[in-house]
C-alpha cells in the first residue's frame, strides 16, 4: 500500500468514525449484555465485585463468542486482522478452558494477573475488531448507495423531477 492510499483509507476511516462507533457500541451492547448482568448478579450475591476467576470466565467466553462470529464478518482481504482475530479466539478459549479447569480441580495452573490480562486484552482486541468489522460494513453502504446514486438519471425535488 503506498502513502496516498493510506492516507486515503484513512480518511475515509475517520469520516465513517461516527457511524462506526454507533453501530458497534449498539452490537457490543447486545453481546455483553446478558454476561453484565450475569457479573451484576454475583457481585449482588458477595457484595462485593472483584475480577475473580469466575467472572474473568464469563468475560472471556463471551470475548471468544464475540470473536467467534467476527470470523464470517471480517473481509477477508484484511490479514493482518483476520490473523489478529484468530489469535484472539485461541487465546480466549485456551485461557477459559484453563480457568475452567482451575476452577473445577480448585488448583492453581495460572495465576490470577495472567486470566485478568488476558480477558481485558482480548475485550479491547474484540472491540477494535468489531469496529473494524462494523467499518466495512458501513464503507460498503456508502460505496453502495453512491453507484446507486452515479447511475441515476434523474430525481424528484418536491414534486418536480430534476434530470442529473
Amino acid at each position: 500500500m503506498d502513502w496516498n492510499s493510506f492516507k486515503m483509507s484513512t480518511l475515509t476511516f475517520v469520516k465513517h468514525l461516527p457511524d462506526t462507533i454507533k453501530r458497534t457500541s449498539i452490537w457490543l451492547i447486545i453481546s455483553y449484555l446478558i454476561p453484565i448482568i450475569n457479573i451484576g448478579i454475583i457481585g449482588g450475591i458477595r457484595s462485593e465485585l472483584k475480577a475473580d476467576l469466575s467472572i474473568l470466565s464469563i468475560l472471556l467466553v463471551t470475548n471468544a463468542c464475540f470473536i467467534t462470529s467476527l470470523v464470517f464478518l471480517i473481509d477477508k482481504k484484511r490479514e493482518l486482522t483476520n490473523v489478529l482475530n484468530t489469535i484472539t479466539l485461541v487465546v480466549s478459549i485456551v485461557l477459559f478452558a484453563f480457568s475452567i479447569a482451575q476452577m473445577e480441580l480448585d488448583t492453581k495452573i495460572f495465576p490470577l494477573s495472567i486470566y485478568k490480562s488476558g480477558a481485558y486484552i482480548t475485550l479491547v482486541l474484540s472491540i477494535f475488531i468489531g469496529l473494524v468489522s462494523k467499518y466495512d460494513e458501513v464503507e460498503a453502504n456508502s460505496l453502495e448507495r453512491a453507484t446507486k446514486g452515479r447511475n441515476k438519471k434523474e430525481t424528484t425535488v418536491g414534486n418536480t423531477k430534476v434530470k442529473l
